[in-house]
């Protein structure tokens, strides 16, 4: 690993003391040198023979030694792989209970529970109350207000941001009351992670109620489609982090609404599906791309079936699992497409063990996808292995709800929350799949 002894840094050994753990959770890593200074990249000085802990692993991580003096250096890795139990684990229930609500992950851990119908407040449907979930005491406490409601179904699209925090586009029923008048549908409101605090920006030119969301490559964020107030629109619109500001990015081809918007590995936006009438009866099976560099829309494969409000999830090598979604008027599918962008096609993806509509689809970091939830309440999961193209039973979320939340947490694990009971009321419940 280095030079011979009395000749400059020499690597005896860098070891872990488990090569593999579980998501969330660290081990010790021991190096032996001699002849220099060494460091753990992304951990710090390092003495030799010294165990240090690392942080709780996300994912497969490889840490790097290096033990320098003067211009010479030795280097050595060692890989620690991070893996899933597959399972779920209750946590004590939230003393808020919530259902139609937003969720996002922060950054240095945690995650915001945001607006949505509150047990506390039972008769407003869209609350600019919020929760923070703490990672490690795994326990919910009062987070920052609102700057005006938020709520799901469509009324609110989070986005993260560059550096940390994430913007919320439009608001609850509610909010236009809120911001004196404002429209509602319109305004959009970012949470500054450093200060903790919720501020508004620039609204909208266009309501997107339905409407997708994606993050481009420069950190701006992309809004096409929707419906305004009640027929779906072509228009899509792009904000810039660093003005707070809208601009107008041009018209889909097609009006959509309930459809899906995915940002490719080479920069441009896949959008998918949808609806094209006020009804909502009549569903597209055709797709498009934006090309944020070089602007315009263009067409690409279609889906063998047509269908709104799925899922669309980026796979690790490339392409995009698509997931049940309203497939006619009266029902919803269980059937699954794939997107390769290096043919510009949809393939047969498989099928969900049962139709799925309003449902969570979650990238999980050793790549496969975890599908749950949705309209109807289900205790039955789905695992999609990308590297076998195959489909697993997942683990049973017991109980059950509608529409629960599941948001990836910055330290690999799954947070589901909240949902609606039986009787229509928000739940308090929590789990995390780890």
């Amino acid at each position: 690993m280095g030079d011979a002894p009395g000749s400059g840094p020499a690597i005896d050994s860098f070891t872990a003391a488990s090569t593999t753990v579980l998501v969330g959770e660290g081990t010790e890593l021991t190096a032996v040198f001699s002849g220099g200074t060494g460091v753990i990249v992304g951990i710090g000085p390092v003495q030799s023979g010294m165990p240090v802990v690392t942080p709780a692993l996300a994912r497969t991580t490889t840490f790097m030694l290096a033990v320098s003096e003067g211009s010479q250096r030795a280097v050595a890795e060692v890989t620690v792989a991070a893996a899933y139990r597959d399972r779920f684990r209750a946590l004590t229930s939230s003393p808020d209970g919530r259902h139609n609500h937003v969720t996002m992950a922060l950054p240095t851990g945690g995650a915001l529970i945001m607006g949505g119908n509150s047990t506390q407040s039972i008769n407003t449907p869209d609350t600019d109350a919020t929760l923070r979930f703490d990672p490690v005491a795994e326990t919910f406490s009062p987070g920052p207000t609102l700057a005006f409601s938020a709520m799901a179904e469509g009324f609110t699209l989070p986005a993260p941001l560059p550096g940390g925090g994430f913007l919320l586009t439009g608001g609850g029923i509610n909010s236009g009351t809120e911001l004196g008048g404002v429209d509602g549908s319109r305004a959009t409101q970012v949470f500054d992670d450093a200060a903790g605090a919720f501020h508004r920006v620039g609204d909208l030119s266009s309501r997107h109620r339905s409407g997708a969301v994606a993050v481009l490559g420069d950190g701006s964020v992309f809004v096409s489609g929707g419906e305004t107030p009640s027929v779906p629109v072509t228009a899509a619109e792009r904000y810039d982090p660093s003005s707070g500001q809208w601009t107008a990015a041009g018209d889909m081809g097609t009006a959509r609404r309930g459809h899906t918007a995915t940002a490719l590995q080479d920069g441009r936006v896949l959008l998918v599906g949808g609806c094209c009438d006020a009804t909502g009866q009549a569903l597209l099976g055709t797709a498009e791309i934006f090309d944020p560099v070089h602007g315009g829309f263009q067409p690409t494969g279609s889906l063998a079936t047509a269908r709104a409000f799925h899922t669309a999830t980026l796979l690790p090598d490339g392409r995009v699992v698509v997931t049940g979604g309203f497939d006619d008027f009266a029902g919803t599918t269980a059937s699954v497409e794939i997107f390769d962008p290096a043919t510009g096609r949809f393939e047969p993806g498989g099928a969900l063990q049962a139709p799925r509509t309003l449902h969570s689809a979650i990238l999980l970091t050793d790549g496969r996808v975890l599908v749950l939830g949705g309209q109807t309440a289900s205790e039955a999961t789905d695992v999609f292995d990308p590297a076998a193209d195959h489909w697993d039973i997942g683990p049973a979320l017991q109980p059950a709800s509608k529409l629960p939340t599941a948001t990836l947490l910055s330290n690999g694990k799954v947070l589901v929350f909240g949902g609606e009971d039986a009787g229509g009321f928000p739940v308090s419940t929590a789990f995390l799949y780890e």
